[in-house]
């Protein structure tokens, strides 16, 4: 029994030299993928949360320069940031390996912010409002620093990682050497054969990995403003970034104190300070002002904390900035931005009231012109009889009868004229003052007053109201001036493009809150990317010569602002369709406008 078992056989020495050979060859591998793994990984996770920074940033700039530009270009470019913003957000969320990592996003909400401010995105791409573009950047600055501690956390997890599995690698290093030693001795070439052949595979697997660490170490580099000191002061480290930023090559930063960018306007003792907090062992944030090697200017919000040793002896500092210049000019732009916005609001105070005045002239030409159509043909008539009765009477043949018919002819034909005073006056009887009236009874005084310009072009009217009356509080006068302006320009079109049998149908829809007015015609239509356009000021689709672009547009300022109603177009199959929506009443019903 013991024979068959002796150690010291050569059968049974070399059994378990291959166990111990497999065990430790296997704890190499498993140290070894560790370490690969966590190159791969850890630099990966690097990567994305010094590239949520970057997007913020990256994002406030497009967004900066797409309300300056309205280039689709850079909503584009602010689209895709923000989706990979949100991918590395999400990658991060799953990646959260130590418990500070876990409150800065969860404790400290760093989670809540980031997605709050992926939706001010989207608010802006909405609706380009300066607000939400300062509302963003707030947000991006609040974010900034919550970042680049989870950037620190991130590489305090990777360094010390890597530190623990360098050491155990040489612990298993070592220790495997004296037993390939050991074991040499009992299987002599073979196995010593084997364990070169393992340590070049694993120093080509580590120069491979240690590339691909470099290679995410420079990525970071492109994007952060980074560098690292001696404990003099001198700059042994500068990021791509940071020689991007301030116009030194690398080269010319390396072995320089930060001296070399600091500007005029920052006083010795300001960095004095920041020195003074750093060696006592604090980090130090702050906002600093820059100069580049041509002389420009640029503003970084700093991160500066102190580097030790293993042994606790200050080695130098570490400094982590953002570019801030965006965000100082904007605050300077805002110093003033109050003035501005007021100048520039009684600047459009005055243009609107302009444009009213212009409007309203317009409106009283087109009153004038309806009226010398209505007046037209009686008074014709009255010049016509008085001249007959003149001449039979001059020649001694009029009679009785003729010359009482006629008189009564002319009184009838007055009274009509007179009717006609009676209807405008009641339009304009109160010109300004909210008034309770029945909307059908004013839109048939309206049409009554262009009723003889319309037949003169042949022009059709068909009324379709419903049957029982529909009262509202409204102005008469203005809403009579709305409907004989969008009459005529319906006459207009009609006439311009020759239609053949003109068509305008009035229609009143009563609504929950109020009543609907439609003016619908078979003019043939505005063209689709104008008929957005057509409440615009000066804005206008005919001969200079033929208007000025102004009806509409008072009609819509009437209507919203004095009516606080809403007026809108659509295009039919055969014209367009005007739409005006007015309130049953209004609150201040004494007001006058």
């Amino acid at each position: 029994m013991y024979a068959k078992f002796n150690i010291f056989s050569l059968r049974n020495r070399y059994i378990p030299a291959l166990i111990i050979i497999a065990i430790f060859t296997l704890f190499a591998y498993i140290n070894l993928k560790e370490i690969m793994d966590s190159i791969r990984n850890d630099g990966e996770l690097i990567n994305q949360s010094g590239r949520q920074r970057m997007f913020s940033q990256n994002i406030v700039l497009l967004s900066k320069k797409y309300l300056d530009t309205q280039n689709s270009e850079y909503k584009n470019q602010i689209e895709t940031s923000a989706l990979s913003m949100k991918k590395s957000h999400a990658l991060l969320l799953q990646q959260l390996h130590s418990q500070r990592l876990k409150d800065l996003y969860f404790k400290n909400n760093l989670d809540g912010e980031v997605n709050s401010f992926l939706n001010i995105i989207d608010k802006f791409l909405e609706t380009q409002d300066s607000k939400i573009l300062d509302e963003m950047l707030e947000k991006a600055i609040l974010m900034l620093e919550k970042l680049d501690l989870v950037v620190f956390e991130y590489e305090y997890i990777y360094k010390h990682k890597l530190e623990k599995l360098e050491a155990k690698e040489d612990f298993l290093f070592i220790l495997t050497l004296l037993v390939l030693v050991l074991e040499a001795i009992v299987i002599f070439y073979p196995a010593s054969k084997k364990i070169k052949i393992n340590q070049e595979q694993f120093q080509n697997a580590l120069t491979y990995k240690t590339k691909e660490l470099q290679k995410s170490i420079d990525i970071i580099s492109n994007y952060i403003i980074y560098s690292r000191t001696d404990d003099k002061g001198l700059i042994t480290y500068a990021s791509e970034e940071f020689s991007r930023i301030s116009g030194f090559a690398v080269d010319e930063l390396i072995g320089k104190s930060h001296n070399i960018v600091r500007h005029e306007n920052m006083p010795k003792n300001y960095f004095e300070e920041i020195l003074k907090t750093i060696k006592a062992g604090d980090s130090w944030r702050g906002e600093i002002q820059n100069k580049t090697k041509q002389g420009t200017s640029y503003w970084v919000d700093a991160y500066i904390s102190p580097e030790y040793d293993m042994q606790g002896n200050f080695i130098g500092y570490v400094a982590i900035r953002h570019n801030i210049t965006y965000r100082k000019e904007v605050e300077e732009l805002n110093k003033n931005l109050q003035k501005r916005v007021s100048q520039e609001l009684e600047k459009n105070r005055l243009k609107d009231n302009q444009l009213n005045e212009q409007a309203k002239i317009i409106e009283m030409n087109e009153m004038l012109v309806n009226i010398a159509h209505q007046w037209r043909q009686p008074l014709s008539f009255i010049s016509t009889a008085a001249s007959g009765l003149k001449v039979q009477k001059e020649m001694d043949i009029l009679e009785d009868e003729f010359y009482y018919k006629t008189l009564d002819q002319i009184t009838n034909t007055t009274q009509e004229l007179s009717k006609t005073i009676d209807t405008l006056s009641g339009l304009m009887k109160k010109n300004r003052m909210f008034s309770d009236f029945f909307i059908h009874q004013l839109v048939n005084d309206t049409v009554e007053v262009m009723l003889p310009s319309l037949k003169e072009f042949h022009i059709e009217i068909v009324k379709d109201f419903e049957k029982k009356p529909i009262e509202i509080q409204s102005i008469a006068s203005l809403l009579s001036q709305v409907i004989l302006n969008i009459l005529n320009n319906s006459k207009e079109a009609f006439f311009e493009n020759k239609i053949r049998n003109p068509l305008i149908t009035l229609s009143i829809k009563k609504l929950p809150q109020g009543v609907q007015f439609f003016i619908e015609d078979n003019a043939g239509g505005i063209k689709e990317e104008h008929i957005q356009k057509i409440f615009d000021p000066y804005f206008t689709t005919k001969h200079q010569s033929q208007g000025k672009g102004m009806g509409l547009h008072y009609c819509y300022n009437t209507v919203t602002q004095d009516l606080h109603g809403k007026i809108y177009a659509q295009n039919t199959q055969e014209g367009v369709k005007f739409f005006i929506e007015l309130p049953f009443h209004i609150l201040e019903k004494s007001r006058t406008i």
